[in-house]
């Protein structure tokens, strides 16, 4: 299974254009396949009154860094991803030309903000469905029919309890979708303690139970205490994420309607070697109808042997052959 990574920088840039731009090279170093960071306008999240409206404030930045971001994503090869809060920051994320945006657990009722987003030229949304309920899912579903869709279970709860991740919602909505909405799968965002063992296993976790995009927060080093730290991975530890994180999805792999499942060359070659051949389990008269309790499986030095029961089941024997040999197709009908 291919794992797509996004690494979160949410407002870690702190609307520092420098900062931005070190906090997308540190992803892409760290084999991140998506820099993702929050596209703040004050205006957008809160009014003035708002205890935090001043702080938000200092996170904007002049619209010409975010292109200069873009063009500094292709230089380094990770694609730029932009949470967008209202139409300001979605006209911004068209004009970029962004791949992909995502829209808050908060905005799966927005009905306005939906409408603009499934009109507009983004191809991808990532939609973020943590906190929200089933029917507020599918009606943004509805809404959205037309894009590609990723639905990223997942919250910050600083911390998020363990319980509280529910990750068998994933395998549950994965099944709910089934042809309704064949654009639409599903991802998680991992808000793990950095300290925590959990900051591996919950993402493999996710992925078994169906998850295709992983979403996890990095930062620049937690002892600076950037915004959005405290469930961030450092550089260095972020890059041992996504190297985790990849080989469970070479592990889960991808099963196919077909009789050995699409099993690897490896685990055919397993499969050849452990098979041990079938044995006479007392002397056989020629003639005889070959029964399960004429057969044993022993270890032989004998070649061209049977190994699959039915491929002898009810043949008869052309020979007579004596107790605790092996059998072989010449010797059956």
């Amino acid at each position: 299974m291919n794992i797509e990574i996004i690494a979160e920088l949410g407002q870690g840039y702190e609307g520092r254009p420098e900062q931005a731009r070190l906090l997308m090279k540190a992803a892409a170093s760290a084999g991140a396949d998506v820099a993702k960071y929050q596209l703040v306008y004050a205006d957008e999240l809160a009014t003035p009154d708002y205890k935090y409206y001043e702080l938000f404030k200092t996170l904007e930045m002049p619209d010409e860094v975010w292109v200069e971001l873009d063009r500094y994503s292709k230089e380094l090869n990770i694609q730029l991803h932009l949470d967008i809060f209202g139409t300001r920051s979605l006209l911004l994320a068209e004009k970029i030309g962004v791949s992909a945006i995502k829209l808050h657990g908060t905005d799966i009722t927005n009905i306005a903000l939906l409408g603009e987003v499934a009109k507009s030229n983004v191809p991808r949304i990532m939609l973020g469905a943590g906190g929200a309920h089933f029917n507020e899912l599918w009606k943004a579903l509805e809404i959205l029919m037309h894009k590609q869709v990723v639905i990223i279970f997942g919250f910050q709860g600083y911390p998020t309890p363990n319980e509280a991740n529910h990750i068998a919602r994933i395998k549950f909505v994965n099944e709910q979708l089934g042809h309704s909405y064949p654009n639409a799968f599903i991802g998680f965002a991992d808000h793990a303690l950095p300290d925590s063992p959990l900051r591996y296993a919950l993402a493999a976790t996710a992925i078994g139970a169906g998850a295709k995009v992983l979403e996890k927060h990095l930062t620049l080093g937690k002892v600076m205490k950037l915004e959005d730290y405290e469930s961030a991975l450092n550089p260095d530890e972020f890059s041992e994420f996504t190297k985790v994180v990849r080989e469970c999805g070479q592990a889960f792999s991808k099963v196919y309607n077909l009789e050995d499942f699409g099993m690897t060359e490896a685990e055919k070659g397993y499969r050849k070697m452990i098979r041990r051949h079938i044995v006479t389990s007392q002397n056989l008269k020629r003639g005889k109808t070959i029964l399960p309790t004429d057969l044993i499986l022993k270890r032989t030095s004998a070649e061209n042997v049977i190994t699959d029961f039915n491929l002898i089941y009810q043949k008869k024997l052309k020979f007579d052959i004596g107790k605790n040999l092996p059998i072989s197709t010449k010797d059956i009908e």
